[in-house]
């Protein structure tokens, strides 16, 4: 099967979630400490303190400074 008329490669061969992840760690590792972030959730606004792996850490949010660990769709950056 071919994957409309114009292109050559077979649907078995394309695979779209190396893109989606490649655009996914692509962003979290452009991710700089210090960065304004909005959290829509919290309706606070706070800064990122390290991202570890695929979570962030936002500082500013918690009482006593604590960090929060969000997924990079929880957030806004400002």
């Amino acid at each position: 099967m071919v994957f409309r008329r114009r292109t050559e490669t077979p649907t078995n061969e394309l695979n779209p979630w190396d893109l989606v992840l490649d655009k996914y760690w692509e962003f979290l590792e452009s991710l700089e400490c210090g960065t304004k972030v909005y959290v829509p959730l919290w309706d606070k606004e706070g800064e990122i303190a390290d991202v570890i792996e695929q979570y962030v850490c936002v500082e500013g949010i918690l009482p006593n400074n604590e960090h929060l660990i969000l997924q990079p769709w929880e957030f806004k950056i400002l």
